[in-house]
């Protein structure tokens, strides 16, 4: 690529425009990792990908994926949040309430920007945490 002056690329390729134009707006949608709470395991139902996700009661994304994070001890998913207006800022994550929607049943979420520290004693030498070692 091109040499970069402040937030203008000298060179032109394809997409230089939008990149451009993102740069002064931001960003407006962004991955994230959602970790279901109150979720009964047994009688809820399972998220699969594709439910609604809800920051302060409105619509701004949908799930992608999900599976149950046994490590967690939670339905664990990964969503899109939109925001077309303002752009998604880490700020603007972080101050939301967000709920999902699974088959009707609204579940309330924690919101991570980034993967949590899984709980082990040491991550050179995890005695407690061997998912493919047999006793």
């Amino acid at each position: 690529m091109g040499k970069r002056i402040g937030i203008v690329y000298m060179k032109d390729f394809i997409g230089k425009a939008a990149l451009e134009e993102q740069r002064e707006r931001g960003v407006n949608k962004r991955f994230v990792q959602l970790l279901v709470d109150r979720h009964d395991l047994d009688t809820d139902p399972w998220p699969q990908g594709g439910e609604t996700l809800f920051r302060d009661g409105k619509p701004v994304g949908y799930t992608t994926s999900a599976a149950y994070g046994f490590t967690l001890g939670c339905q664990i998913c990964i969503a899109v949040i939109e925001n077309k207006n303002f752009g998604v800022t880490t700020d603007y994550v972080q101050k939301g309430t967000y709920e999902v929607d699974i088959a009707g049943k609204r579940f309330p979420v924690r919101v991570n920007l980034h993967s949590p520290n899984l709980p082990m004693i040491s991550s050179d030498h995890p005695t407690h945490y061997r998912p493919t070692q047999q006793d």
